[in-house]
């Protein structure tokens, strides 16, 4: 097998639970806030670095690499390499707790052989020889990412049991993203002790069908989240952590109403001056407010101790929020 630095790494972004359907009693403000850094370039802004201050952040979560098959780079098929590794222009700031993340994509899952420990063991390994270049703190989380199903969820869950096997002796919690669609599937006969992570992280956006023209609002629609909530056992997931969407972008259809392409929201006022031209229509999407709002009305109440994370650590996206805009998504 090759070297770790050559292959195989990591799982990430993400995250996350709940715990009913509405509320009982007050809302407790998140013991901490956190914001996403989903960059393959680590370089904050004197803005970006203010904007954490000002709004009191105290953990970035920041994603380190990607995980794909190995087949992708000319590897062998079951073999799993990093990719979109960030490069860091700047140290992470001393002052505060820094997550690292690591994206693993189902593709990766599916080509994983049986050997867990030695894949986990790069995984780990090539976590610990980033942040001890970049990070002066200690790590005391690592969250992965990971769109599992029914299909790839019991590899994925025993690689993260062999992760979990190698950190915590070291006092490392290890949480993982949890998507709406796989909160659906923890019913009564799927036990949510099943999960091998330490927290979860609810992932509140990329709710919507993205490619679908008679969608209204792909990023958060509060109208998406309800059908998984009422299917959510109030007990299941009480150490749970939730992310809502600080992001925008355009969602171009051809004039047949198909799906044409992703635009940045820097390039959207350029796209749409020339839509009309082109005969395309572009629908503008954000994490519109009252959206995140209604859905923070619509959880229930969460773990006192949990961390409220905005996606993600971008001043041309966070600009379009007021200060009072994130004062509220963070104090609720």
């Amino acid at each position: 097998m090759r070297h770790f630095s050559t292959y195989l790494f990591p799982l990430l972004a993400l995250l996350l639970s709940l715990t009913g359907c509405s509320h009982k009693g007050p809302v407790v403000p998140p013991a901490h806030r956190g914001v996403y850094h989903w960059k393959t370039t680590y370089n904050p802004t004197a803005w970006e670095l203010q904007w954490m201050k000002d709004h009191h952040v105290d953990r970035l979560y920041i994603k380190l690499f990607d995980v794909k098959p190995g087949k992708e780079e000319g590897f062998p098929e079951w073999a799993m390499v990093p990719a979109a590794s960030t490069e860091f222009r700047q140290a992470l700031p001393a002052d505060m707790e820094v997550v690292p993340v690591v994206y693993i994509t189902v593709d990766a899952i599916r080509a994983l052989n049986h050997d867990y420990g030695n894949y986990a063991a790069l995984i780990v390994k090539r976590i610990d020889d980033m942040m001890a270049d970049h990070y002066e703190g200690s790590v005391r989380e690592i969250q992965l990412d990971c769109d599992w199903t029914r299909q790839t969820e019991q590899a994925y869950f025993l690689l993260v049991s062999e992760i979990n096997r190698l950190l915590h002796p070291r006092h490392i919690t290890v949480s993982g993203t949890l998507r709406l669609h796989q909160l659906h599937k923890l019913d009564n006969s799927h036990p949510t002790d099943s999960l091998p992570f330490d927290r979860t992280l609810l992932m509140c956006y990329n709710t919507g069908a993205l490619q679908n023209p008679t969608t209204h609002n792909s990023i958060l629609d509060p109208d998406d989240v309800k059908p998984y909530l009422r299917q959510y056992r109030p007990d299941a997931l009480p150490r749970c952590d939730v992310a809502f969407p600080v992001y925008g972008w355009g969602v171009e259809f051809d004039k047949e109403g198909r799906f044409n392409r992703l635009i940045n929201s820097q390039n959207l006022p350029d796209a749409q001056q020339k839509q009309k031209a082109r005969g395309v229509t572009i629908r503008e999407e954000w994490g519109d407010m009252r959206a995140i709002v209604r859905t923070q009305e619509l959880l229930p109440a969460l773990d006192s101790n949990r961390t409220t994370i905005l996606y993600h650590l971008d001043s041309l996206n966070l600009s379009k929020y007021s200060y009072e805009d994130i004062e509220t998504i963070y104090s609720r």
